[in-house]
């Protein structure tokens, strides 16, 4: 599978988009914290305009000054610090909602991606976007949230700069545009850098998951110096952008205030000029060089807001992949008849390719007996596994149809589609909740008794019934809390639950001891009774019973029969079958006689060749 790299998008389109689908819906508190934000700015810029007052007070000796100087700073300093109390929270309950909005679109998203997309996706990845890249989004939000409230105090700083005096405020402007100048170049850098992070991040993911799952296998094979290796270069490589992102990050801030004192230099020696010239006064002087000083912070916050919003442009373009990844899997209108379908199963000319271009499935024609069991077998990337994945339309289809009871599947309701269908796989898969609650899984609204007795059937109700608290013994996955063989029961008792009339069953007990299989095998026939099942199977001697036995090669149906049939004109299931024989022979004893007629005689070491391809 090849992955999508993200489109880039502008600062525009990738805040636009933010804005539009997830900010603008809490316009009521929007509207708060822009009042609360003109607010704090007006009394910031008002410093300096009091400030002149005071000044040009004290010259003329107005007493009165003396008495409300100090409360006009003490009503600033309150005010400014209550409205900006209030916006903070405010703002933060914004973005924890629009943070948890974003979240769930994006788990709803996966949940409901098409199989083909997800897999393109490495799962580091898909989880990098859920923390790493949703805090950035936020950290940048915040930034952008600061550069309204900042770009607020400049204007009105500004305008009480022109108050005081317009020529040399113009004057001013033009020197302080300089200190912005190297924002662009830096806020460029860090956005190509923090893309370069996350990447890696994600590949950093990966490895220590896949050292984890695989800790058995590395030990083993004493691949640990292998993994360290690998690792390695993956966190030196992590460190040199690290520590790249944060020179320009950090550069930014002396930058422009080195550049901000030379500004202010020539502020003073132009007021210097302009007091001689008497175009200002003292109390003038003093108002500006205030303004001056009140601009240093926004201005400052400014430059690092460029940056943080560099970032979250980055980590936008990859969520915003995520959620425009093609979901062609969509909703039928009709509902299945009768609300349960007999289980005729027909395959008409189906073909399928995956995104990438491979071919998986050529013009697969099959009718499935409602009520029978089917077999596919074949070798490893046959195609077996994407005909199960069709049939309840994790896929769908590239080509040709496929028919239930004679009604195209992409005609029906996906809920009703797939309530006509059980699964039980080699991984049996449990989620976080009570043991009943597993069960149960397999069928909204099943109570306790239905649970109970399917696994009774399952022959899960003996190793449950020992547990601490019985059915309600919570499970957490991520904890070897049971066997292989418990574990599938317990999916064959979901499946018992679900009732549905077509059962498939994908190498239910190839991870199973010779026992636990018995026993596992004694409950799936029972299981697959008056249902359509079709199994995928490598153990072959587990498919002999089989109503029909269909042989997969290269994606093509290229043999089909019971099991006598197919060893009586030789083939591929004979030779899969006679090689399986051969292996369980030498294993086990004395080999006896091989089962079919070959015709010219294959040896079993030429019979590996061509399973290989040879």
């Amino acid at each position: 599978m090849t992955k999508k790299e993200p489109r880039k998008l502008s600062a525009r389109e990738a805040y636009g988009r933010l804005w539009h689908g997830w900010v603008k819906q809490h316009w009521g508190a929007l509207i708060v914290s822009a009042c609360l934000m003109v607010v704090i700015a007006l009394a910031t810029a008002g410093y300096a305009k009091f400030m002149e007052y005071s000044i040009a007070g004290l010259e003329a000796k107005d007493v009165n000054v003396v008495y409300w100087a100090p409360l006009g700073i003490i009503f600033l300093t309150t005010t400014r610090g209550l409205c900006h109390y209030l916006n903070v929270v405010l703002q933060n309950r914004i973005l924890s909602r629009v943070q948890a909005d974003m979240q769930r679109q994006m788990y709803d998203t996966l949940v409901d991606m098409d199989l083909a997309e997800l897999l393109a996706e490495a799962p580091a990845a898909i989880s990098a976007r859920f923390s790493a890249d949703i805090e950035l989004i936020r950290g940048a939000t915040v930034a952008v949230f600061g550069s309204v409230r900042d770009v607020l105090t400049l204007v009105a700083t500004v305008v009480v700069m022109l108050s005081i005096d317009w020529a040399m405020t113009l004057a001013l402007i033009a020197i302080f545009a300089l200190v912005f100048l190297p924002v662009g170049l830096a806020g460029s850098r860090i956005r190509k850098t923090s893309k370069e992070i996350q990447e890696e991040i994600g590949q950093m993911t990966k490895s220590v998951n896949e050292g984890l799952s695989g800790i058995r296998m590395v030990r083993t094979y004493q691949l640990e110096d292998k993994l360290k290796k690998t690792s390695n270069k993956s966190f030196e490589r992590l460190y040199g952008l690290r520590v790249a992102i944060v020179k320009w990050q950090a550069a930014l801030s002396p930058i422009v205030e080195v550049l901000a004192g030379v500004a202010v230099g020539l502020t003073l020696f132009l007021v210097a000029l302009r007091i001689q010239d008497g175009a200002i006064d003292i109390a003038g002087m003093i108002g500006l060089i205030t303004a001056l000083g009140v601009l240093t912070n926004p201005g400052r916050k400014l430059t690092q807001a460029f940056a943080v919003g560099a970032q979250g442009i980055s980590a936008l373009e990859r969520v915003y992949s995520f959620f425009d990844m093609n979901n062609t899997v969509t909703d039928g209108p009709n509902e299945v008849t009768g609300g349960r379908v007999r289980g005729e199963i027909t395959f008409d000319n189906v073909n399928f390719m995956y995104p990438d271009g491979y071919k998986a499935l050529s013009n697969i024609n099959l009718k499935i007996d409602a009520g029978k069991t089917y077999a596919f077998v074949g070798r490893s990337g046959a195609g077996k596994t994407t005909v199960f994945n069709l049939l309840p339309r994790l896929f769908d289809t590239s080509g040709g149809k496929i028919l239930l009871d004679g009604a195209d599947i992409k005609s029906l309701t996906l809920q009703s589609l797939r309530d006509q269908i059980s699964l039980v796989s080699q991984d049996s898969i449990l989620l976080t909740g009570s043991v009943v609650d597993n069960i149960g899984f397999g069928r909204e609204g099943a109570d306790r008794d239905a649970c109970m007795a399917a696994a009774k059937a399952a022959a899960a109700h003996g190793f449950i019934s020992k547990l601490t608290d019985g059915y309600d013994t919570m499970i957490e996955p991520s904890k070897s809390t049971f066997s292989g063989g418990e574990r599938q029961r317990l999916s064959i008792a979901r499946a018992i639950v679900r009732d549905a009339p077509i059962l498939l069953l994908d190498e239910p007990t190839s991870a199973l001891d010779a026992e636990s299989e018995a026993s596992i095998r004694e409950a799936l026939d029972a299981l697959s009774k008056g249902r359509t099942t079709l199994v995928i199977a490598h153990r072959l001697s587990t498919i002999l019973d089989a109503d029909q036995i269909v042989v997969m090669d290269a994606g093509e149906i290229v043999a089909q029969g019971t099991h006598d049939e197919l060893l009586e004109e030789g083939g591929l299931y004979s030779d899969l079958f006679n090689l399986q024989f051969d292996m369980s022979a030498s294993e086990d004893g004395p080999r006896r006689k091989r089962v079919g007629v070959r015709k010219p005689a294959v040896s079993a070491v030429e019979r590996v060749f061509r399973m290989l391809g040879f």
